[in-house]
């Protein structure tokens, strides 16, 4: 059975002002026309919290799956134009979102690339939350991980049960895996041909198959990923998980 899961999305504005650190401009949202629509599944089945779900052997449930997307603009098929949106930032728990605002994009035809980064960069990623502007979604600190890392681009949070277990109230451990730091961030860019109205809005659908964020990856043997580049082996593992999460970030046709 074919695994649907649709990504996620993005959204919230940085407003230009004299402090160095980018603000969220709250009124911004609501200029928001291009959604993605997320519908997440597991083994073909909706993703909750609750269902105890089987992968590589071990039977975990999930908690969170934060994602953080930044650079939303549409680029012309001859490369001439860029239309960039000033909303784009966001951190989203998947869990639980289906619609995410993820660009502004003026009235009119397009014929192009739609781009957008999994990540964000130096200047952002390592801005501390309690420097940020409380209507920015990074100021929360969810998935801030201190100065050395910073934000994380992307973020699974989970629990461990025993095999033996019948109740699955009591996790045995919990595994906690990420991706951050500029080196690490994806840049998506899907080909698209479509019209704009006029207060009207625009909806891209992603089928994600969160089985494959799995891919050679076990909670059990491996329950956290820090994404620390000072280690070696760590930081291959957060490349895995990076490679794993950006082929399921892809519009569906």
């Amino acid at each position: 059975m074919k695994k649907v899961i649709a990504l996620l999305a993005l959204s919230t504005l940085f407003a230009a002002c004299e402090d160095p650190i980018p603000v969220v401009d709250p009124t911004a949202l609501d200029n928001r026309n291009i959604y993605i629509r997320a519908y997440k599944y597991f083994d073909g089945a909706i993703i909750d919290r609750n269902t105890v779900y089987e992968i590589n052997g071990d039977l975990i449930k999930f908690d969170h799956i934060y994602v953080t997307l930044s650079g939303a603009r549409f680029v012309s098929y001859d490369d001439q134009d860029t239309t960039y949106t000033e909303s784009d930032l966001t951190m989203i728990d998947l869990i639980g979102n289906s619609e995410v605002k993820l660009a502004n994009l003026p009235a009119g035809n397009y014929n192009g690339s739609l781009e957008y980064t999994i990540g964000l960069d130096s200047s952002r990623a390592f801005t501390a939350p309690d420097q940020l502007d409380a209507t920015n979604p990074l100021s929360k600190g969810l998935v801030w991980n201190g100065s050395d890392i910073g934000h994380s681009f992307f973020q699974m949070e989970g629990r461990i049960f025993n095999p033996a277990d019948t109740v699955f109230t009591t996790p045995e451990a919990t595994f906690n895996w990420r991706f951050a730091t500029p080196d690490l961030a994806v840049l998506k860019s899907e080909k698209r041909n479509f019209n704009v109205a006029s207060n009207k809005d625009v909806f891209i659908v992603m089928d994600i198959d969160i089985d494959n964020f799995f891919l050679g990856l076990t909670p059990s043997s491996t329950n956290i990923i820090n994404s620390d580049p000072a280690d070696a082996t760590d930081y291959d593992l957060a490349k895995i998980l990076r490679d794993n999460v950006s082929s399921e970030f892809v519009f569906k046709l």
